[in-house]
């Protein structure tokens, strides 16, 4: 694992430049990417202005400083949803046991004390790194779990939706068998007439056409589970027809929506076509209809699903919207957190639209809004590129 400042960014926060100035010399010698503020207010400030832009990594923080202290600011960054994921270092002259339990309980993970000496300030913060690259490793295989454990059902349920179409066409065969079987005897005993070929040919007839419709309905299940599993194990960039695209995605999610008296509707014109990301995409919608009918809709409400686009020369503007019981305030603004589920225990993972904002943001290179009321359903904005550039994902 490498433990260097490659990719990690530290914001510094200290009242004092000399100590500002001492600590980025050390960071930057390893490789990191410093920031700093003079205080806990421009911190903050700095943190809620460059928060969609930058991501920061680690911050030290120091103590005793004039506005809000060390630990106000810390506080205020843990209550804070956008903030509250960041590690903080204390850095501090104080070190008796009252100050560092209380630091803690701030929500501080390590102290650093002064006077600053450099190998003790680099191991503890190659500590933290160490933690943050294994908390990323853990959570890119949970997301890679979620992503094969929907696979795998969707595979069980595809399964039981071809197994219907299977099962008619073996009995259409098994009849075709004994009618054929009943004619070969009766033109053996020279006892077929013409009225009565024609009925075997009319019997045979239909049941041809009813395996043909079967198989044709299979081989599109099939073919619409094959094409979207494939998408969202590969990443490439492809031109493809939008209404067509999102079709198929609905015919693998079709078996657990029969299950429900619940509907999808699209509005999306058949003339849209982009150049994107096929796997992304797929899952986006996944993801949210999964959501939707996990979340959203009582065990009698009929909900209805919506799902609509538009277009200017550059972007896709894409809707979801559902009739389902919205979301409070306070679940807007969890919403796309990692973990959080309002069905913990009931099979919710609280990844699903973690995962969404992910992929609208960092592979397709757009952004996505949250609209909702309670017992208004929820409105979801996302606005992509209609002409991907090809990137390494």
């Amino acid at each position: 694992m490498n433990l260097d400042g490659t990719n990690f960014s530290i914001l510094i926060v200290d009242d004092n430049r000399v100590n500002i100035q001492l600590l980025s010399y050390i960071f930057e010698q390893q490789d990191y990417k410093v920031f700093t503020a003079m205080s806990g207010e421009e911190a903050i400030k700095f943190l809620a202005d460059k928060g969609d832009e930058l991501a920061i990594d680690l911050i030290l923080l120091d103590i005793i400083m004039p506005g809000l202290d060390g630990y106000q600011t810390c506080v205020v960054l843990k209550d804070d949803i956008n903030t509250s994921h960041i590690p903080v270092i204390f850095v501090t002259g104080k070190a008796k046991p009252e100050e560092l339990s209380k630091g803690f309980s701030v929500g501080a993970v390590d102290y650093i004390t002064k006077p600053i000496q450099q190998d003790v300030v680099i191991a503890r913060v190659k500590n933290q790194v160490s933690q943050i690259q294994q908390a990323k490793l853990e959570n890119q295989l949970l997301e890679e779990n979620e992503k094969m454990a929907k696979l795998g059902s969707m595979v069980s349920e595809i399964t039981h939706e071809v197994a219907s179409p299977l099962g008619n066409m073996r009995l259409s065969v098994d009849f075709m068998l004994n009618e054929v079987a009943s004619l070969r005897s009766e033109f053996t005993e020279q006892t077929l007439d013409e009225e009565t070929l024609i009925k075997y040919l009319d019997q045979l007839d239909e049941s041809l056409r009813l395996c043909g419709s079967n198989a044709t309905r299979a081989t599109s299940l099939l073919n619409g589970f094959k094409h979207i599993a494939v998408d969202q194990c590969r990443q490439q960039i492809i031109e493809f027809n939008l209404l067509e695209y999102v079709n198929d995605i609905l015919l693998t999610v079709k078996p657990k929506l029969k299950k429900t008296p619940h509907k999808v509707n699209l509005n999306i014109d058949n003339n849209i076509s982009i150049i994107s990301y096929l796997g992304a995409l797929s899952q986006i919608i996944i993801n949210l209809i999964n959501n939707s009918l996990m979340h959203a809709f009582t065990d009698k409400q009929e909900g209805k699903i919506t799902i609509s686009a538009a277009v200017d020369e550059e972007s896709l503007i894409l809707h979801y919207r559902d009739t389902g019981i919205g979301m409070t305030k306070e679940q807007q603004s969890k919403a796309f957190t990692k973990f959080y589920t309002t069905k913990a225990g009931n099979g919710g993972s609280g990844l699903g639209m973690s995962i969404c904002k992910t992929l609208v943001e960092d592979e397709l290179g757009g952004e996505i809004t949250l609209l909702s009321e309670e017992g208004c359903g929820i409105h979801l904005i996302m606005k992509i590129s209609r002409q991907l550039e090809d990137r390494a994902i």
